[in-house]
């Protein structure tokens, strides 16, 4: 008997972990929102990062980003880790982007941790780079 109630302990916190580790973790909130593996499945070459839980692509090519001026406000941080693996793509992670690139909230706008703003500024190569968050809705 105690062996079975130490087996169960042991199969509930393994699960408990991964599900924390990949954001499949139950909640009554339940979002749509593309992951890295769904965007990387279809589309190996693409160019995306993750912060706060969501996926964000390079937007930067698309004429509506050229009506607009942006400037970089506050760092939010940098990519910790550049992969196209998407076995736990965590925050920071970038498909394309190199390791230590800069990550920036736009100027108008505040970042918090947690709170996901739906463009960030990227600094590469001396250029800044516009990521559009990708949110279904």
């Amino acid at each position: 008997m105690k062996r079975l109630v130490v087996f169960i302990g042991i199969v509930l916190f393994v699960s408990f972990s991964y599900m924390a580790l990949t954001d499949k973790f139950p909640s009554g909130y339940h979002s749509d929102n593309p992951t890295a593996k769904e965007i990387l499945k279809s589309n190996p070459g693409a160019d995306i990062l993750r912060l706060d839980g969501l996926v964000y692509s390079n937007a930067s090519d698309r004429e509506w980003i050229d009506v607009k001026e942006y400037t970089k406000g506050e760092k939010i941080g940098e990519v910790q880790k550049r992969t196209t693996s998407t076995w736990l793509y965590q925050n920071f992670y970038a498909s394309v982007l190199p390791v230590g690139t800069k990550i920036y909230s736009l100027d108008d706008e505040g970042y918090q941790k947690g709170d996901a703003p739906g463009r960030v500024l990227v600094e590469y190569n001396n250029e800044l780079l516009v990521y559009q968050a990708l949110i279904e809705g």
